[in-house]
């Protein structure tokens, strides 16, 4: 059997919400070692392989085809891989690991509050020390896309392999593009976001990879996938309503339904099943009891299954060309 292979954070956060997020969606995935292992099983869905790598190592094994699907943030796509549209089909974004790639200088600097500024200060700084300001990042590639686009120059670039909100204090470096969630870290280290919307806002993100292998089987592993992962996100926040609605006019049910955004899922033999996301509740109920229903059961799903075909169809296209056979 031609395996599927899913490129996964080998830890922190980011691995411990992925594991959250796939157990929820029904494939139980455990590493078989001690805690530095990079061994898996993978139980729910037959037919996936595991590989734990680092967060940035996932962009360039979907770029060159090693695996068929991998996690990662979007600013590590981005970065690790300029030509990800080209190379890699988002299936979906994840809801978790979210946080924005922004441009950061010392609180002090009270002048600067824009990026025009931190360029006449740039400016400035080299006129006065015949050297340009410092820029330290992990996101080369990011920053530098981004300050040319903003017309930003008389800088350097310095690649930060520790912490990179500390380089000020440290002498390394005068300015910081970082990753931050809640800007907490930087503003511990005396520093301020500066240049309004930031380069990137990243969230987790399930990436298949156009390069890698697809024969049938592996195509019919991510169908199986794809339907749990989103059965499960159509099940979020919603509620299923059962009751017996004798001798209702069926289309006069469905049309009210439908003017409150909540779907009539069935209505065999009198009884009618309702989806209806948690704040319409309340609003679905009442109109089935205006429809003579005397006593209505409430649910709420794991899992409402139907929505992942037409997510299927959409990224088969994208790695095959091919629709699939009627």
């Amino acid at each position: 059997m031609s395996a599927l292979r899913l490129a996964l954070p080998s830890k922190g956060r980011l691995l411990d919400d992925t594991l959250r997020y796939f157990a929820e969606a029904g494939l139980t995935i455990k590493k078989t070692g001690n805690t530095r292992a990079y061994a898996a099983s993978a139980k729910g869905i037959d037919g996936i392989e595991i590989a734990f790598l680092q967060a940035g190592e996932v962009p360039s094994v979907l770029g060159s085809g090693a695996v068929h699907l991998g996690v990662t943030g979007e600013d590590l796509i981005r970065e690790k891989l300029p030509d990800g549209p080209a190379k890699t089909v988002l299936v979906r974004k994840l809801g978790y690991g979210r946080a924005d790639l922004v441009v950061a200088v010392p609180q002090s600097w009270i002048d600067v509050e824009t990026l025009a500024d931190l360029d006449d200060a740039a400016a400035a700084f080299r006129a006065r020390h015949g050297f340009p300001m410092r820029v330290a990042t992990k996101y080369l590639n990011l920053t530098r896309r981004h300050f040319r686009e903003q017309g930003l120059a008389n800088y350097r670039l310095v690649l930060s392999d520790g912490a990179t909100e500390g380089a000020p204090a440290a002498g390394a470096a005068e300015i910081v593009v970082d990753i931050t969630s809640s800007g907490e870290t930087l503003r511990a280290n005396h520093l301020k976001i500066i240049g309004g919307e930031p380069i990137v806002r990243s969230e987790a993100q399930l990436r298949a990879s156009i390069a890698a292998h697809w024969p049938g089987e592996t195509l019919a592993t991510l169908r199986n996938l794809i339907e749990q992962v989103e059965a499960r996100e159509a099940a979020k926040g919603r509620v299923v309503l059962r009751c017996a609605v004798p001798n209702a006019d069926h289309a006069a049910l469905a049309m009210a339904l439908d003017t409150i955004d909540v779907s009539l899922i069935s209505l065999e033999q009198s009884t009618a099943t309702v989806g209806a996301p948690k704040a319409q509740a309340y609003a679905a109920a009442s109109v089935l009891r205006d429809f003579g229903a005397p006593k209505i059961d409430s649910v709420t799903p794991d899992m409402l299954y139907g929505a992942g075909a037409d997510v299927f169809e959409r990224v088969r296209l994208a790695l095959i060309g091919t629709p699939a056979p009627a």
